[in-house]
């Protein structure tokens, strides 16, 4: 069975292999052991917590029990710019008309800013490829947690998303911008934000506005434009009312999504009912597909499953599970069960603007 639950200092091995098969490009997920094991070791202190600290880091691993290995992964930051700043660019567009030619020009502009500083954000998302069909899940096992427990997380909510990069892993965005101002390779400066150590961005990056019509034509083509192999990931924070607002990532161009906490989808759908056991401790009879969650903070754990739910208008509701669904959640029949369905179906996907 697959369950989805905090992040532990033994898991550092598995975590490993995730990173170095997650590849060039994923900041919050580095090939370092040492930046790994902080991570988890930051996610220990803050599960530990009892209240809501502007340090807060929760790292989610997605374990197969049978064979003891963990093969997802996803975290969420409480509040960002915390250790260090948090920097983006906002695209804005600028228009200036010209009388004597009878001419208006509009241009976009690159602005840095950090109107995104003190938003909760959600990323480290990232799944073996053996396990491929179960990224959703993983996905909303955060809005799970976070819409269980909103007094820890902050009212607006960010997703960074990997820039397009060429099979050679060059970004055209940075080669036009920030290597000019880094004199570094793409490569060193992503490793170096990996582990921890941006202070560089706020030291070196220039604080002017930079017109996109001086940039070469393939960067200014990227702007705003996921990795290809983001684009799946792109969907599912679409899918939950996430949205592109033309600020995008200072390296690589990558966009940033956002949502208020209390209208990602998953957060609205979430139930709470009493668990009971199915007749057939091995095979209910189910209705539905669930992903469904312990909702104690001292025990966070999420699955998917079939289940069934009970009850009417007139007797109070339950969510029958089997023995193992039970067992996975570390819960018995009688305790407090959180669910949402496995699918979202209330959300339209809008197109960007």
């Amino acid at each position: 069975m697959l369950i989805i639950r905090p992040m532990q200092p033994g898991d550092l091995d598995d975590l490993m292999a995730l990173a170095k098969a997650a590849g060039q490009g994923m900041t919050s997920l580095p090939e370092d052991p040492e930046a790994l094991l902080a991570r988890i070791n930051r996610s220990c202190e803050s599960f530990e917590r009892s209240q809501r600290h502007h340090d807060d880091f929760f790292f989610l691993a997605m374990e197969d029990t049978a064979k003891q290995k963990v093969v997802g992964c996803a975290g969420v930051y409480a509040m960002t710019g915390a250790r260090q700043a948090f920097y983006a660019y906002r695209m804005m567009t600028t228009t200036h008309f010209s009388h004597s030619l009878n001419r208006q020009v509009r241009s976009d502009m690159l602005h840095l800013t950090n109107d995104y500083t003190d938003c909760s954000e959600v990323g480290s998302l990232f799944l073996d490829p053996a396990y491929r069909g179960n990224g959703h899940w993983l996905a909303r096992s955060r809005y799970l947690l976070m819409g269980l427990f909103p007094d820890r997380f902050a009212e607006s909510v960010i997703a960074e998303m990997r820039g397009w990069t060429d099979e050679d892993g060059n970004s055209p965005f940075w080669n036009a911008i920030g290597m000019h101002f880094f004199e570094m390779e793409f490569d060193e400066a992503d490793t170096l934000c990996g582990v921890g150590s941006n202070q560089f961005i706020t030291e070196l990056m220039p604080k002017y506005p930079i017109y996109t019509n001086l940039l070469p034509e393939d960067a200014r083509a990227v702007i705003g434009r996921p990795a290809d192999a983001g684009r799946r990931a792109t969907r599912l924070l679409e899918e939950e009312g996430f949205r592109y607002e033309k600020v995008v990532d200072i390296f690589d161009a990558g966009p940033l999504l956002r949502a208020d906490l209390n209208h990602i989808e998953t957060v609205k759908a979430i139930r709470e009912h009493k668990a009971l056991a199915a007749e057939s401790l091995n095979e209910p009879a189910p209705s539905t597909q669930v992903i469904a969650a312990n909702p104690h903070w001292n025990n966070f754990r999420v699955i998917c499953t079939e289940a069934n739910e009970s009850g009417s208008a007139t007797t109070a509701h339950g969510l029958e599970l089997t023995g193992p669904a039970l067992e996975a959640l570390q819960m018995r029949s009688g305790d407090r069960v959180a669910w949402v369905p496995a699918r979202l179906t209330s959300n339209v996907i809008k197109p960007r603007v």
